[in-house]
């Protein structure tokens, strides 16, 4: 006996339905090849993946083989509502999926819960919005991701967890992962050095506001380590000999040490001294529960995005650090020496960019430089400095802010010296009316830089560059 056509079957298919003939519609979509639809699903939760399989019998076993699992739960609404158990769901989704096929990419939430042991909490109404899971689940979701061959995993934090993550019982162990991107994750020594010496494929690690308890970051492999806001509790070193881009912003505790970086060529340093001494002592922030974004890319659109970078950048460094000492950055300059593109910001009396720059090298291959506040000091002995120290130099940003002092009446500018013969743009983004601009302006063009090459913008607080935002909207909208 034929098994029952449904009617979305039918009207695919131009059968009679009901009373009368139902004209069918040509179905493009569905006579794309599979690549191109798993391309679709990869913007889709898991749970809507699973429900492309009512659509017609193209579709009915695709989401078996879909690339991509996407087990975040919703961001201010943007995907449909996720199953009431969304643990069991997600079991049942990697049970069933097609055995052959590789699980390319694993997105997922920390648990909204550390821990949960029985059913009447695990599926009591606190949890609808958030998903019935715990952190034993988000172990099993990356293992299992592992064990598919997945090249890329995220995991981030959970807006409604207190606490750290921690992948001490993940064995990091692959030779497919590509790109790991963690956020409010505790991270130990064993799962370093797997990272490390177990993923020679690794490429790609980007930490975001995580707790590192270990001694070092030793890879081959790694072309990109991005580390924003992490709190480095030991002495941390890092050696990546094929190490391309870094990125490190503001960490906290104490700065990591830099080695054997011979190839690298993209490098952001924002380092704040008051995160950074032996006496500090962290000050949760408070979390946004009611609306909330996963920390990615393909879901972000913030309206920080629109807005000049500079105005998000705002270091306050203690001027007094009561005896404190100030932890970590060793070899920090001297590890950037081979970059052709470099960002070193930070505030004025800044102690370890300002330390490591007496053993300053020659960077030859410096084309781009941006400077903020701590290289106006003494004299603007580092910003000079810097600009002896790079002689193919082509375009040099400076970024001041508006709590300078004022401006030394005797600054010498006599003996002030640098060739920087290809330098063709001078950009000084400062605060209104700062002072320093003529003084800058006349070392510049002292040393053969014409006025015309010199640019300089006045910075906007982040009130007026939101107000600008809605100014744009508001004509956008007419």
């Amino acid at each position: 006996m034929s098994q029952k056509k449904t009617k979305v079957d039918a009207v695919l298919e131009g059968e009679t339905y009901g009373a009368g003939t139902v004209t069918a519609h040509v179905d493009r979509l569905s006579d794309l090849p599979d690549a191109l639809l798993h391309k679709v699903m990869s913007f889709l939760r898991a749970w809507e993946v699973a429900r492309t399989c009512v659509l017609s019998r193209r579709w009915r076993n695709l989401w078996a083989s879909a690339p991509c699992l996407d087990l975040r739960v919703c961001c201010k609404a943007r995907h449909g509502r996720l199953p009431m158990r969304l643990a069991r769901f997600a079991n049942h989704f990697l049970l069933l999926r097609e055995v052959s096929a590789p699980l390319d990419t694993l997105r997922l939430l920390s648990s909204p819960t550390s821990s949960v042991d029985d059913d009447s909490v695990l599926y009591s109404p606190k949890y609808d919005d958030d998903g019935d899971y715990c952190s034993t689940d988000v172990d099993m979701w990356i293992r299992a991701a592992i064990n598919r061959r997945a090249r890329f995993i995220q995991l981030s934090h959970h807006p409604r967890d207190d606490a750290f993550s921690d992948l001490e019982h993940v064995p990091f162990i692959s030779c497919h992962l590509k790109h790991l991107h963690l956020s409010g994750t505790m991270l130990r020594d064993k799962t370093l050095m797997q990272l490390s010496s177990q993923c020679p494929s690794l490429e790609v690690l980007e930490l975001k506001e995580c707790f590192l308890y270990a001694p070092q970051i030793s890879s081959a492999s790694l072309i990109s380590l991005t580390m924003v806001e992490c709190r480095i509790m030991a002495d941390l070193s890092i050696a990546a000999p094929s190490l391309v881009s870094l990125c490190c912003v503001i960490p906290y505790h104490r700065a990591p040490s830099f080695e054997n970086l011979g190839s690298l060529a993209t490098g952001t340093i924002m380092l704040n001294d008051s995160f950074l001494h032996d006496k500090f002592e962290y000050k949760y922030k408070d979390r946004d529960e009611d609306a909330f974004e996963c920390d990615s890319g393909d879901d972000s659109d913030s309206d920080d995005d629109h807005c000049d970078s500079d105005t998000d950048t705002d270091l306050r460094t203690s001027d007094i650090l009561d005896g404190a000492k100030v932890l970590g950055g060793q070899n920090v300059i001297r590890s950037l020496s081979n970059a052709t593109s470099l960002d070193l910001i930070a505030d004025a009396g800044e102690l370890i960019l300002n330390r490591e720059l007496e053993i300053c090298q020659i960077f030859s291959n410096l084309k781009v430089l941006t400077l903020g506040e701590w290289c106006m000091a003494a004299d603007f002995y580092p910003l000079v400095s810097f600009l002896q120290h790079a002689p193919n130099l082509e375009s040099l940003f400076l970024k001041l802010k508006t709590d300078h002092e004022e401006i030394e009446d005797n600054i010498r500018l006599e003996g002030i010296s640098f060739a920087c013969k290809n330098l063709t743009m001078v950009k000084i983004k400062c605060p209104k009316d700062d002072e320093r601009v003529p003084v800058l302006t006349q070392m510049f063009m002292a040393n053969g830089i014409p006025i015309e090459k010199i640019d300089v913008c006045h910075r906007q607080t982040r009130k007026t560059c939101h107000q600008s935002l809605a100014l744009r909207r508001g004509y956008a909208a007419l």
